[in-house]
């Protein structure tokens, strides 16, 4: 993710079938992020929306971060 203070993060992940496995992966794991996919975006720039508030602790962040890493492998 990019340094960025809105509360919306994209992590774009190109296709749409990898950005709907990841959300599930996710959502597996306790944390509903969307899957952004065409024709919302452009082809191949489908991508993961990541919203972010002050109520997030940074031990929440890390682990969604820890879950995302573990689902891209």
């Amino acid at each position: 993710m990019k340094n960025s203070n809105s509360a919306i993060q994209p992590f774009i992940v190109g296709s749409s079938e990898k950005a709907i496995h990841l959300s599930k992966e996710l959502l597996n794991a306790g944390f509903y992020v969307g899957a952004i996919r065409p024709p919302t975006v452009p082809k191949d720039t489908a991508r993961l929306r990541i919203t972010l508030s002050a109520n997030h602790t940074q031990n929440q962040i890390k682990q969604l971060l820890t879950q995302l890493k573990y689902a891209i492998q």
